[in-house]
């Protein structure tokens, strides 16, 4: 007789993959199967209620008052057989290899057959896969096959990487409605229009014969009344498609005389033409309070005493003009804790905390800044409130990591062409002080716990699998304090505040490498040079003058930089009555604990002549990252704050100043 004990709660791990295997083995037996799938002569014995579990198309069959419902044998129509076996495989395994041999046919079957599953992970691997070489071809195949998501990310790529994309072998190929598309396409990035001219004239020359009626109305989409006079007569005029087509002179001519007459009628043209600008890279700054703002606290006003003008809060810097410009102001200002991050020319602010000193509470907001309206909008607010959370941009999409009051580090990823966000598995290990970069398709998180001395562990997120791994790693650094990471060129460079090195990752070697500043050196893969961006350490622990000195590896000099503009800063228009931005300069004093500096390409229209023909295409490396740290009331100002930008020559690092 069993004696009274405890109930006995059995639960096999291993149980449901036994029933799989089970299953799959079972197909071999005649009588232990039900159904049999005829696709192109080759024949497939499987299980009704596997097929109905995975795909949505055999569900409804099965379960609809259809033949085929009761039916031993079923036959498939316009279905591959070989990527049938594959995603019959799947559905007994839940294993499935992708590669770039069989993505697209399995994105067109599981389409066909509704295995939502294989298809939502081949959408995945497929946008991945995306550069300039097939950028056009996978933009195609999305449309064809009803894949908005891949169609929306191919664009996306198109319309920032419009120059790397046109010395490609599709874009000769291109169809000519395509090709219209691409020129009328807003927000297409380009360094000037003559880079949309010489598009034109190398698409007409690759088949002259009978794209040559096409080029009128394609160089009327190529803004050619903003084109330099000089390029028109000394290059465009010359160029021997122009010459054969008596229409496309006429076109090129007529722009030609608007611009020498510089009649109304050439500026009522060039106003409704809305030509894309041309863009640069620039250092986006964004919080910071005067010093004035706790020092007069709690003092009287003054009789007589002027009301003191509320600084500005958000500002970029040119680092070819090296000037600062005002930005309108962010209007949920009074929060802090948020995460800011750079996606499609655009910013993207998330999360923070509002409250008092003895209140606060986390919020779900996010705000996005518009380069090219200037203005401040609200998208999808945050699945979870966050705080003192970080953000990563990859594959077109952000992602927010922590910053929750749960145990465990809580992922989600917003993708802004349906302004939704999504949840993804948490993090493997718990982290409090970590840091997070994109590079080369997968998101790697960097951190460690609170407690000092502890190594730091290396967490990867891979977006095709949807699933986190950790890396173990050698030579990975110990303890960092606030920990801060950039990727430039497939290595990611991981600063702090309590160390004057360097660390560097490289996720194809799995190996770490300790460097010291002056070691560096980072080539861009075009042939730009990258400038470390050095700040100092401020007088205050809550605020401090922001004087910033550049170290341009390419000239070997130190540059004075104008402060950041803030405090007593009238409120200016953003446009003078050439477009460009501007903004007076003024020095300001910026609190060090609200100072966010984060990436960003806004779209800045410049002056000046035209890039020289031939020149290496400029690689849009962007400012990325950043770090600012106080110390003592009088300790000498030394804040790190390591950025990344292009420049157009190749040198070597010599004396390089922390």
């Amino acid at each position: 007789m069993v004696r009274n004990v405890d109930d006995l709660d059995l639960c096999l791990s291993s149980h449901p993959q036994t029933i799989l295997e089970g299953l799959r083995s079972f197909c071999s037996h005649p009588k232990l199967i039900d159904l049999t799938l005829s696709v192109n002569g080759r024949e497939f014995p499987c299980h009704r209620s596997v097929l109905a579990l995975c795909s949505l198309y055999f569900r409804s069959m099965f379960c609809g008052d259809f033949v085929e419902s009761i039916a031993a044998k079923v036959e498939l129509h316009d279905v591959d057989p070989d990527v049938f076996s594959s995603l019959l495989d799947f559905a007994y395994t839940g294993k499935l290899t992708i590669n770039q041999e069989n993505v697209e046919g399995l994105i067109r079957t599981s389409s066909q057959l509704q295995f939502q599953a294989v298809r939502a992970v081949c959408s995945r691997y497929l946008q991945n896969q995306i550069d300039a070489t097939n950028c056009l071809g996978i933009l195609e195949f999305g449309e064809i096959h009803g894949c908005p998501e891949v169609v929306a990310k191919a664009w996306g790529f198109l319309r920032e990487n419009f120059e790397s994309v046109i010395h490609g072998e599709e874009f000769l190929t291109l169809e000519k409605d395509r090709l219209v598309a691409c020129l009328s396409a807003e927000g297409l990035q380009t360094r000037d229009e003559c880079t949309r001219v010489e598009a034109v004239l190398s698409w007409v020359r690759h088949q002259e014969g009978s794209r040559l009626p096409c080029l009128p109305e394609l160089l009327s989409l190529t803004h050619l009344s903003l084109l330099p006079h000089e390029y028109i007569t000394e290059i465009l005029l010359k160029d021997s498609a122009v010459l054969l087509s008596r229409s496309a002179r006429e076109v090129v001519e007529s722009s030609c005389r608007e611009i020498l007459d510089l009649h109304p009628g050439a500026l009522v043209q060039r106003s409704s033409q809305s030509p894309q600008p041309n863009l640069q890279e620039v250092l986006f700054v964004m919080g910071g309070r005067s010093l004035d703002d706790s020092d007069d606290e709690g003092d009287e006003e003054e009789e007589g005493r002027p009301q003191r003008i509320l600084p500005r809060n958000c500002a970029f810097y040119n680092t070819k003009s090296r000037q600062w410009h005002l930005l309108p102001d962010f209007p949920n200002y009074n929060k802090w804790g948020y995460s800011v991050v750079s996606l499609n020319n655009d910013v993207y602010v998330t999360g923070g905390s509002r409250g008092s000193s003895t209140q606060t509470w986390s919020t779900t907001e996010t705000w996005k800044y518009i380069t090219r309206e200037g203005k401040w909008v609200t998208v999808a607010p945050m699945l979870r409130p966050r705080t003192n959370h970080t953000s990563a941009a990859l594959n077109g999409e952000i992602y927010v990591i922590g910053g929750t009051t749960m145990d465990c580090v809580e992922v989600e990823h917003y993708d802004p062409y349906s302004d939704s966000w999504s949840v993804i598995g948490p993090a493997l290990k718990y982290v409090t002080n970590f840091t997070a970069s994109a590079c080369k398709g997968k998101l790697y998180l960097i951190g460690s716990c609170a407690v000092k001395y502890n190594v730091l562990t290396l967490q990867c997120y891979n977006p095709v699998i949807d699933g986190w791994s950790i890396i173990y790693s050698p030579f990975i650094p110990k303890y960092l304090s606030s920990p801060r990471s950039v990727s430039l060129d497939g290595v990611i460079y991981l600063i702090a505040d309590n160390t004057k090195k360097v660390y560097c990752y490289d996720p194809e070697a799995n190996m770490w490498e300790k460097k010291l500043a002056e070691s560096l050196v980072h080539s861009g893969s075009s042939g730009e040079e990258t400038s470390l961006m050095l700040s100092e350490e401020g007088p205050c622990p809550s605020a401090v003058p922001i004087p910033v000195c550049i170290h341009q590896i390419a000239t070997h000099n130190l540059a004075e930089q104008p402060p950041v503009p803030g405090e007593g800063m009238q409120r200016v228009s953003l446009q003078d009555e050439n477009g460009l931005l501007k903004g007076p300069v003024s020095q300001t004093h910026m609190d060090q604990d609200q100072l966010l500096v984060k990436q960003t390409a806004l779209s800045d229209r410049v002056s000046g002549d035209p890039p020289e023909r031939g020149r290496e295409q400029v690689q849009q490396n962007i400012f990325s990252s950043y770090f600012l740290r106080q110390l003592n009331t009088k300790s000498k100002f030394l804040t790190k704050l390591v950025s990344e930008t292009c420049l157009n020559a190749r040198t070597e690092t010599k004396n390089l100043l922390i």
